[in-house]
């Protein structure tokens, strides 16, 4: 008998950012376990999934419908928007009213949202039996990367601080480990420091590419994500400049920062090396991986990174920094496919020049052996809640 499972997700547009894709891996991932899933999702996510599906529609798939209040008629939760974190608490006070009103017996009520703390009270001490996660902790710019920031991104990272260190966001912390509420931990189980709770890799269990990797002409550099300065490409671009040996740099993305990186490329001398390819899909930069040299994540603020997945389980090599979200990731595979570089400022810098050119003469082709598996402890966990063997 298939199970019927309340799923609150705040992003989960497919193929848009990392926190967006793990939504939409984990409602797909149930839906081939055949639960029915009833899905209590912001519109824009609602039809962007209504989309993904659109040639194969899964029929254990369903929406709640939903009924913007004015305020969230205003202020419309949109991920690449600032007002998300006002809509996202104004979502939590609609999920919790809608959870007190609702009549429809459900076997789980699940909240996905990676790290929308807010959102997570909406379910608790009104839903049972309940699971939240998988949480992330808070992650700020390590010390000694501010100064990679251009003043705007300070400016938002110090309201990001007030936030996210609110006393709410604090009482809520509490609210979550007072409740009976199952809770997955993302990759970071010292965030609480109670065993009780499920710790879960990084690592999504990707359709990776078993192709054999093809080793480039020229050294080849890959930077990719979205074109802003928390992304680290000034790190990265300076970090570049050191190395006086052959090679070329794709990078792979769009955003508002293009222009500044186009300067850093200019100021550090680059352009013969340098090629901005824009964006591309999924598919094709899965197979870009295969003919490159390194993939270099120098991110300054990032939960974790499904980009350093990929690229680890397509066997292309990362080079990232110490104490960060993307170093994390990492630690879940073989240690011959990364390089942590550690240190502040020239030391950072110097290191890090050190890691790339490592791999820059060196083209490493390995079976990545990844420790944890995502989707099977996620699956592993709801079944034991839902007591499905």
């Amino acid at each position: 008998m298939n199970k019927k499972i309340f799923i609150s997700v705040f992003q989960a547009m497919p193929n848009i950012g990392s926190e967006n894709h793990v939504g939409c891996y984990i409602i797909n991932r149930l839906l081939k376990e055949e639960h029915d899933i009833y899905l209590f999702t912001p519109l824009v996510n609602r039809n962007a999934i209504k989309d993904y599906y659109s040639n194969n529609y899964p029929n254990n798939l369903n929406f709640i419908e939903v009924n913007y209040p004015l305020l969230l008629k205003i202020f419309k939760p949109n991920p690449y928007k600032y007002t998300q974190y006002i809509s996202s608490i104004l979502w939590e006070l609609y999920l919790s009213k809608y959870i007190k009103q609702n009549n429809q017996k459900f076997d789980l009520y699940y909240q996905i949202n990676p790290s929308s703390w807010w959102a997570y009270n909406g379910l608790i001490k009104n839903s049972y039996p309940t699971l939240i996660g998988p949480l992330m902790g808070f992650r700020f710019p390590r010390k000694g990367l501010w100064k990679y920031l251009r003043i705007k991104s300070k400016i938002f990272e110090l309201i990001r601080l007030s936030i996210l260190k609110s006393p709410y966001a604090l009482i809520n912390k509490r609210r979550i480990v007072k409740s009976d509420c199952h809770v997955l931990i993302d990759g970071e189980i010292n965030i609480f420091n109670i065993d009780e709770y499920t710790n879960t890799s990084h690592t999504l269990s990707l359709d990776f590419s078993t192709s054999q990797r093809v080793e480039p002409k020229i050294p080849k550099v890959i930077l990719a994500g979205r074109l802003v300065d928390t992304k680290g490409y000034s790190i990265a671009l300076e970090c570049l400049s050191k190395i006086t040996k052959e090679f070329t740099v794709d990078i792979y993305g769009e955003g508002p920062a293009e222009q500044y990186i186009s300067n850093l490329i200019k100021e550090y001398k680059l352009e013969p090396k340098v090629d901005i390819k824009g964006k591309i899909n999924r598919s094709d930069f899965m197979k870009k991986m295969l003919n490159a040299n390194v993939l270099i994540a120098p991110y300054i603020r990032e939960n974790a990174s499904l980009l350093v997945a990929e690229s680890l389980y397509n066997s292309l090599p990362v080079v990232t920094i110490s104490e960060t979200g993307p170093a994390n990731v990492c630690d879940f595979f073989n240690p011959g496919l990364y390089r942590i570089s550690h240190g502040y400022k020239d030391e950072l810098i110097d290191n890090m020049a050190k890691d790339v050119t490592y791999f820059i003469d060196n083209f490493i082709s390995m079976d990545p052996k990844p420790s944890g598996n995502f989707g099977d402890d996620v699956v592993k966990k709801i079944n034991e809640i839902l007591g499905v063997i």
